[in-house]
């Protein structure tokens, strides 16, 4: 074995740690909020929204990201990091509106009553009374979510985007260094998901002390 390798490839791995963790964050960010906003109108008692939300849960969870990845590349036209990026907030949106749900159905409905009969709408009630209290609830399963979002975005190597898996990919073509590559590349995908589950722990003890 020869780890120096990984030193004469260092640059390219710090560039492929770098959009990793980018394109992570911002996939985070984008299937929170749209997951969200799905997860609150599927409570709603419209049954046409309890329809609508449903059905884009059951199509985005059933569709692999990587389809969703090339239709919005090959089909659509769409340029790579924004394919990227919205192949995986499609994908995991889904699964947080499911998580989402969950948390908003475990609060007493009696809440939502005593909201609406003191003049509050609908959105001032998910915003102030019960959105806050279902993430108190719903972190820990979040933190799962996210976590899957960085192992997906390996997929946007299939792309020619240049992240961690990719430069695994170079590594080894380039070196037949295969096994230290992909030590290396395990190693920091490790780190980033030991980051995001250490941040969701403090958030959840924040949030449970408040």
């Amino acid at each position: 074995m020869d780890w120096y390798v990984l030193w004469d490839y260092r640059w390219p791995l710090l560039n492929g740690l770098t959009l990793t963790i980018w394109l992570s964050a911002v996939s985070i960010v984008g299937s929170t909020i749209v997951g969200v906003v799905v997860g609150c109108l599927g409570t709603l008692p419209s049954f046409f929204l309890r329809r609508a939300t449903g059905a884009y849960v059951e199509t985005m969870r059933n569709i692999p990201v990587v389809v969703k990845l090339f239709f919005l590349h090959f089909i659509f036209g769409l340029d790579a990091i924004p394919a990227g990026i919205l192949s995986l907030v499609l994908h995991q949106s889904a699964y947080i509106a499911d998580v989402i749900t969950a948390g908003l159905r475990s609060i007493p409905t009696g809440q939502t009553e005593a909201a609406l009969s003191c003049g509050h709408s609908r959105s001032q009630i998910f915003q102030y009374i019960l959105v806050p209290q279902a993430l108190r609830i719903v972190i820990p399963p979040l933190t799962t979510q996210y976590i899957q979002v960085v192992k997906n975005s390996a997929v946007v190597m299939l792309i020619a985007l240049e992240d961690l898996t990719f430069q695994t990919q170079l590594i080894e073509h380039q070196t037949f260094r295969g096994f230290e590559a992909s030590t290396a590349v395990t190693v920091l995908y490790l780190l980033i998901v030991l980051v995001i589950a250490v941040l969701m722990t403090l958030a959840h003890k924040r949030l449970v002390r408040s």
